[in-house]
C-alpha cells in the first residue's frame, strides 16, 4: 500500500513539473491530500477498533486503487485536486485500521519485532513505489493505472485471507513491553515526544518529495534519475527500521535520538549549503537514517502504552499536519526568498526546533514524572 502511495505521488507531481505547473499549484495538490488525510486519521483513532479494523482495511484498499488510478488520468487541476482528497481519505483509513489489524495479531512481547517489520515493509514499498514510477513513466498513463490496479488487487486477495491466530490467544494490544534496561522504563510521556517525531519527519520529508520531483523536472533530469535519491532515502529508512528491533532498550534515553536527529539537521543544512544533485542524493541516504529511526520510535510509542488506537490515530494525523506545514512552510519561503534550494534550510530550522522541543519534553518527563 505504502508502494502505492509513493508511485501515485511521484507520478502526478513528477508529470506536473513536465507540464510546466507551478510550484505553488503542486503545494496545493499536496496539501489538499494531506489536509484529507489527516483529518480522517483523527476520525479513525476514534472509530476503527479490533472489531472492524478488516472491514475498513478492504473497504479503503478498494478506494485507493480507484482513486489511484484516477489521479494518474486526470490533467485538469480540479480533478488531480479532488482525486487526491478522496485517495487521502482512504489512505489514512488503511494505514490507521491496518496497525490496530497488527497489534491484534502480534503476541505478547513482540511488539518490537512488529514494528521493525512494519517499519521495514512500508518504507521499502515507499523506496519502491518512487523508483517503479520512474521507471515506469516513460511507458506512459496505461502502464502506471494497471499498476495501481494490480497492487491494490493483490492486497485484496491478501486481506480476504482468514486469520491463522487462535481468537483466544494474547495479543501485543493491551500488555506494555519493559526492555531489559530497568533505569529506562516505559513512560506514557514519549507517547508526547513520538507525536513530535513523526510531525517533525513528515514535515521534513513531504516537501522533500512534493517539490523535487518537479524540479529535477524542470532541471530536465529523467523521471528515473529524478526518483533515485527519494528511492535510495526510503531504502536507508526501511532497513534501518528494521534494526531497530536490536536497540529497543535505546529507545527511552534521550541521547540516542539528540544524536540521530541532530546529524538529520546537519545533512539538510549540507543540501542547502551545496545544492547539486550528488549532494542531494548522498544527503538524501543520510536522512533514512533519521526518518528509519522517527518512525520505529512514534510507532512503538503510540503502540506501547496508553491509549492505543487513539494515540495512532493522533500519530497518523500529525503525518498529515505535518506534512501540510512542510508543503505551506517550504512553498512560501522558497517564494519569498526566489530560490528553491531554500527549502532545505527551512526543513533543517524545523527539525532543529523540534529536536530542542523534544529534549526539553523528555527532561521534563524524568524530572517530573510521567503527565
Amino acid at each position: 500500500m505504502d508502494w502505492m502511495v509513493f508511485f501515485v505521488s511521484f507520478a502526478v507531481f513528477y508529470a506536473a513539473g513536465a507540464r510546466g505547473v507551478g510550484m505553488r499549484e503542486c503545494a496545493w495538490l499536496g496539501l489538499i491530500n494531506q489536509a484529507a488525510y489527516m483529518a480522517s486519521s483523527f476520525v479513525s483513532g476514534h472509530v476503527v477498533t479490533q472489531g472492524n479494523a478488516r472491514k475498513v482495511l478492504m473497504a479503503s484498499t478498494l478506494v485507493c486503487g480507484l482513486a489511484g488510478a484516477g489521479v494518474l488520468f486526470a490533467r485538469a487541476f480540479g480533478l488531480l485536486a479532488a482525486g487526491l482528497l478522496v485517495f487521502g481519505v482512504a489512505v489514512a483509513g488503511f494505514f490507521n485500521s491496518f496497525q490496530a489489524a497488527m497489534r491484534g495479531e502480534a503476541a505478547v512481547g513482540s511488539l518490537k519485532t512488529s514494528v521493525a517489520l512494519y517499519t521495514l515493509s512500508w518504507s521499502l514499498g515507499a523506496a519502491l513505489g518512487n523508483v517503479t514510477a520512474g521507471w515506469l513513466y516513460q511507458w506512459g498513463v496505461p502502464a502506471l493505472i494497471g499498476a495501481v490496479v494490480f497492487a491494490a488487487a493483490t492486497v485484496l486477495c491478501l486481506l480476504a485471507r482468514p486469520a491463522k491466530r487462535p481468537a483466544a490467544e494474547a495479543t501485543a494490544e493491551e500488555p506494555v513491553e519493559q526492555g531489559g534496561r530497568p533505569e529506562y522504563p516505559v513512560s506514557n510521556a514519549y507517547i508526547a515526544v513520538g507525536w513530535l517525531m513523526i510531525f517533525t519527519v513528515t514535515f521534513v520529508q513531504r516537501p522533500l518529495f512534493t517539490f523535487l520531483p518537479p524540479m529535477f523536472a524542470s532541471q530536465g533530469i529523467s523521471p528515473l534519475w529524478a526518483s533515485l535519491p527519494l528511492f535510495m532515502h526510503m531504502t536507508v529508512a526501511a532497513f534501518f527500521g528494521l534494526a531497530m528491533f536490536r536497540f529497543r532498550d535505546c529507545l527511552y534515553r534521550k541521547t540516542t535520538f539528540f544524536i540521530i536527529q541532530g546529524c538529520g539537521a546537519v545533512a539538510l543544512c549540507a543540501m542547502w549549503m551545496w545544492p547539486t544533485y550528488r549532494i542531494c542524493f548522498c544527503m538524501l541516504c543520510l536522512l533514512g537514517i533519521y526518518a528509519g529511526f522517527a518512525y520505529y520510535c512514534a510507532v512503538y510509542y503510540a503502540s506501547n502504552s496508553g491509549r492505543r488506537s487513539f494515540n495512532t490515530g493522533v500519530n497518523e494525523a500529525l503525518v498529515g499536519f505535518g506534512s501540510a506545514a512542510g508543503i505551506v512552510l517550504g512553498d512560501g519561503w522558497m517564494r519569498h526568498s526566489g530560490s528553491t534550494t531554500e527549502l532545505y534550510l527551512v526543513c533543517a530550522a524545523g527539525l532543529a526546533v523540534s529536536l530542542i522541543a523534544q529534549m526539553l519534553l523528555a527532561c521534563g518527563c524524568k524530572r517530573y514524572g510521567d503527565f
